[in-house]
């Protein structure tokens, strides 16, 4: 089991009502991470989290980086203690 951390800002942040959160994950990929967020936040989080139509983290308009900057898909692997942006993501990037 592993601790992974979220920032979540803008849409993202409205709707956690918190900047910040954390997930014990039993499998460290980025799939189980936005289960659980989509399970805590409800059906508005997983519809911007989640493509429904690809079942991917959505690209329409938002950005999804670890740690290091990089972005993630859902077939990463997480670490222990690594943070986990949501945010909007900003034309000209």
């Amino acid at each position: 089991m592993i601790t992974v951390h979220t920032e979540f800002h803008s849409h993202f942040k409205e709707l956690a009502a918190t900047g910040r959160d954390s997930f014990e994950l039993q499998e460290p990929l980025v799939a189980e991470l936005a289960e659980r967020i989509s399970a805590r936040y409800g059906e508005k989080m997983r519809a911007i989290l989640i493509d429904a139509e690809t079942g991917e983290l959505s690209e329409k308009g938002t950005m999804f980086v670890d740690t290091k900057g990089r972005r993630i898909s859902m077939e990463d692997t997480l670490a222990d203690g690594e943070t986990i942006s949501f945010m909007v993501g900003i034309a000209g990037g």
